[in-house]
């Protein structure tokens, strides 16, 4: 008995000390955080292949890897800061004039391109220079803000921009990745992307480029980096053919992370042992725009019927299969302009009928609304990408259900867009691209834009037209916010098409993979990517390697 009872205590003892043990780790773990080391190499695998990866003349859409080159070897004058606004960069500071329209550009002065040489203002004279004249930039919208902008070297270490006209947005376009001149000049941009000038870019970037193959590229951290050394000492990004590819490449751990726009095809949270994943939403969204030139949809209550009509968060589960985030005006989550406040209209289909009603349409013997006779039969138009098209049918369902006779036409792409052109179209679904960090939408709905511009809708309020006027000149952030405040709530008001959705980005990484800001809900790249080359916003605080250091005291 007393042998027994000795062994009951053993065991009862050794429980206490592993109960213990662990709590301990965990107290630890908790009381500790980790500390980033140089070191390590990370493996990316991106779809696609770098084409153009020179600034000025890659074109991010048709491009996407070369931009993500861009991104790693160039820096521009500013760049987007930790909590989503522009921040200086080769620009060690910026001023701006009384009048709004001269800005001066003071220089860093401890930078040095990859090769060496010193960074100095001949560089930035020469590559803004250059971005007016190109006769092919890959930006056209980028390059048209330039175009009348004049340039000047002050000296060494200063340059001057004026504009013809004040234009708050305009700091946000001085992201342009600087070239050095000392390489590019005299040679014409065609020649640029050939040679030697495109095997060895040579930036001022957080990683210069050591070898450009065809199914990789390789770059080490630039140690002298005036924004801090990257922690990750060798990065290499390999290309993939397909997004089902790069993600079995990191399932199976030949690489250490993987990004791709998520699809109706993959469910998010889709992840293997021992990889994390973040998703985060892109710079761009797909709306439905109504015509208000043409009878019905120049009725204000019909328009806010076909709010409540359409249930965005059944169409995004049905027709995307989750994959994207649903919106509730032009301006996005994650833009410091956005109103929370500003709420689209509830689902609400009783509502919808009832408002369907009082604008004089009812059901006839075969379901259809009718007024005077005539069924409310409506044509949409979309492109022939196959989501798109997917959302079109879902919208065509659902307010087929009320009544609606919705006819999907699908287009290609060129043929949709002269239809917008035109004005041609009762309603069109299409999307908005690569918006940028700042969220000026005044081409897309000042009336000045509604015959030749962007405003399909031809949507023509005086208020809004004064709330995008003078967030454009306004150079104080708060006052650009409380117009933009007041426009979505307008913008709302009037439902002269309907915002849908935001694409995701998932970025999945192994586990030791640390720093990015992709998962952290305190860091504005959780709420937005500008492009998906955003993701390496953070690029120096990523790190493979670290120690724990308690903080804290330990209970």
């Amino acid at each position: 008995m007393a042998r027994r009872i000795r062994w009951q205590i053993v065991i009862a003892a050794l429980s206490i000390m592993l109960i213990a043990s662990l709590l301990g780790a965990v107290a630890l773990r908790n009381a500790s955080v980790a500390t980033p080391l140089v070191g390590g190499s990370c493996i990316e695998a991106v779809v696609g292949a770098p084409e153009r990866p020179i600034p000025l003349l890659n074109d991010p859409l048709a491009d996407p890897v070369g931009r993500d080159l861009i991104a790693l070897i160039f820096d521009g004058l500013v760049r987007i800061g930790a909590d989503g606004l522009i921040e200086p960069a080769l620009a060690a500071s910026y001023e701006l004039d009384a009048s709004g329209t001269v800005y001066q550009f003071n220089l860093r002065r401890n930078v040095t391109w990859h090769d060496g040489r010193p960074f100095t203002a001949d560089a930035v004279v020469f590559t803004l220079r250059a971005l007016q004249v190109a006769d092919q930039p890959g930006e056209p919208a980028l390059a048209a803000v330039w175009q009348d902008v004049l340039v000047d070297r002050l000296d060494a270490y200063t340059v001057r921009v004026t504009l013809t006209a004040p234009f708050a947005p305009f700091l946000s376009m001085a992201r342009v990745p600087i070239l050095p001149a000392h390489v590019f000049a005299g040679n014409p941009p065609e020649a640029w992307t050939s040679g030697s000038i495109a095997e060895h870019l040579v930036g001022t970037g957080p990683y210069r480029l050591l070898e450009l193959r065809e199914d990789r590229a390789v770059l080490a951290a630039n140690e002298g980096y005036f924004g801090g050394r990257p922690y990750i000492e060798r990065l290499e990004l390999r290309f993939i053919a397909s997004p089902e590819a790069a993600f079995a490449a990191l399932t199976r751990g030949d690489v250490t992370a993987s990004g791709a726009r998520l699809t109706g095809t993959a469910a998010i949270d889709d992840l293997p042992a021992g990889v994390r994943g973040a998703v985060v939403p892109l710079d761009e969204y797909t709306t439905l725009s109504f015509n208000l030139r043409r009878s019905p949809l120049n009725n204000l209550n019909l328009r806010r019927a076909l709010a409540h009509g359409l249930n965005k968060d059944a169409l995004i589960e049905r027709a995307l299969n989750g994959t994207a985030t649903p919106l509730d005006t032009p301006i996005l989550p994650g833009w410091w302009a956005y109103d929370p406040e500003a709420r689209w209209y509830a689902p609400d289909p009783a509502a919808a009928e009832r408002m369907l009603s009082e604008s004089g349409f009812d059901r006839g013997a075969d379901g259809t609304l009718e007024r005077d006779g005539r069924p409310l039969a409506l044509e949409l138009l979309v492109d022939n990408e196959p989501r798109r098209r997917a959302v079109a049918e879902e919208i065509a369902r659902q307010w087929g259900d009320l009544g609606l006779r919705i006819s999907v036409v699908e287009l290609d792409g060129p043929a949709l867009q002269a239809r917008l052109r035109a004005h041609d179209f009762d309603l069109a679904l299409h999307t908005w691209t690569r918006l940028g960090p700042d969220p000026d939408p005044f081409a897309l709905w000042h009336s000045s834009r509604a015959d030749t511009g962007l405003n399909y809708a031809g949507l023509a309020d005086r208020e809004i037209d004064d709330l995008l006027a003078n967030a454009r000149v306004e150079s104080e952030l708060a006052a650009r916010s409380a117009d933009y405040a007041a426009f979505q709530r307008r913008w709302i008001s009037l439902a002269p098409g309907i915002t849908l959705y935001q694409p995701l980005y998932r970025f999945a990484a192994v586990e030791a993979l640390d720093g990015t800001g992709l998962d952290d809900p305190e860091s504005s790249l959780h709420h937005l990517l500008i492009g998906r080359e955003d993701r390496y916003r953070s690029i120096t605080r990523w790190f493979l390697k670290s120690y724990r250091e308690i903080q804290g005291e330990v209970r």
